[in-house]
């Protein structure tokens, strides 16, 4: 009845397609990029079209909508970020600026922690439970710097970062 290739219409919905897979009664369809099942009695093949009566009202066609659109967030949800994720700020003169050549050590790390602020800032908003900030090794002056910061805060505790993951050169936040 139906091949791949065919353009059909749902009978009790607006809009057509083009049928992807038979498989049985079951058609498969794309209708503007979104993958439909239907069954072979719920479609129309649009060269038939005019042997068919319109049967939608604004209301079922309103409806229709709100089903798409139920769809449409129940596969967004699929998507949703994990829970423990830990976000990462790699605060790196080099990855934060394109041009730093003409700037002061004293400079530069007072341009890194207002970054750090910024982000851990960011992050209490957006209510992240945690957060990787990488100062790397160095003299160990940036991340003296941070850890003395983080003292100062309430609701944190804050780590080394797992080693296998960032070696010596970044520090965990938990937020509270």
């Amino acid at each position: 009845m139906f091949q791949k290739g065919d353009k059909v219409r749902p009978l009790n919905e607006p809009g057509e397609g083009t049928v992807i897979d038979v498989q049985g009664s079951k058609v498969i369809v794309d209708m503007e990029g979104l993958t439909f099942h239907f069954d072979a009695l719920e479609l129309v093949k649009v060269e038939f079209d005019s042997m068919i009566k319109p049967s939608m009202t604004k209301v079922d066609v309103k409806a229709a909508d709100k089903l798409r659109s139920i769809t449409a967030k129940k596969e967004l949800e699929k998507f949703q970020t994990p829970k423990n994720v830990a976000y990462e700020l790699d605060l790196h003169i080099h990855e934060l600026l394109d041009r730093y050549e003409y700037m002061t050590n004293a400079q530069i790390l007072d341009y890194q922690m207002s970054c750090c602020k910024r982000f851990l800032s960011e992050a209490r908003q957006k209510k992240w439970k945690k957060v990787i900030l990488i100062h790397g090794v160095g003299e160990g002056v940036l991340k003296s710097e941070i850890h003395h910061w983080l003292h100062s805060l309430d609701k944190i505790q804050f780590h080394d970062a797992p080693y296998r993951t960032y070696g010596y050169g970044a520090t965990e936040v938990i937020l509270y």
